[in-house]
């Protein structure tokens, strides 16, 4: 469980840097609004390289095109979310959040923001990926 879990952690710490990538490369749209905005596509390659819709930056596991909205996406024993956080079709923060995919696999949650902070809580693994306010009120890991 503790593997799974500090597994998890370097998955989100990742998606984070990711996400950071996507920003510099795509200014005019902001972060990533979803998982499947930093993967392949729907065709699950790059061939045509990566633009502000298909990142090309995480495989099509992770980053499939159904990896969008509150889908969770999953790959070892959690499963992952992004969320930006958008209007005028700029995103100009997210949400990463990663639960386990059952209760044998861990018993925290994590999320992230673009303060590059990874939170965390003990619970049942969740339902819904976590919200900005619900993340950013959660205790930063040292």
């Amino acid at each position: 469980m503790m593997a799974a879990e500090y597994s998890a952690i370097a998955q989100v710490r990742t998606l984070g840097m990711h996400e950071e990538m996507s920003s510099s490369m795509f200014g005019d749209s902001g972060f990533a609004p979803s998982l499947a905005a930093l993967g392949p596509g729907a065709d699950g390659k790059c061939g045509g390289g990566p633009d502000a819709n298909h990142g090309c930056m995480i495989d099509a596991i992770l980053g499939g095109s159904t990896c969008t909205g509150t889908n969770w996406c999953g790959q070892g024993a959690y499963k992952f979310n992004i969320q930006g956080v958008c209007a005028n079709g700029k995103c100009k923060d997210f949400v990463i959040s990663a639960t386990p995919g059952d209760a044998l696999n861990g018993s925290r949650n994590f999320c992230s923001t673009s303060d590059e902070m990874v939170r965390s809580e003990t619970a049942a693994p969740k339902s819904a990926p976590f919200t900005l306010a619900a993340c950013q009120a959660l205790p930063a890991m040292q």
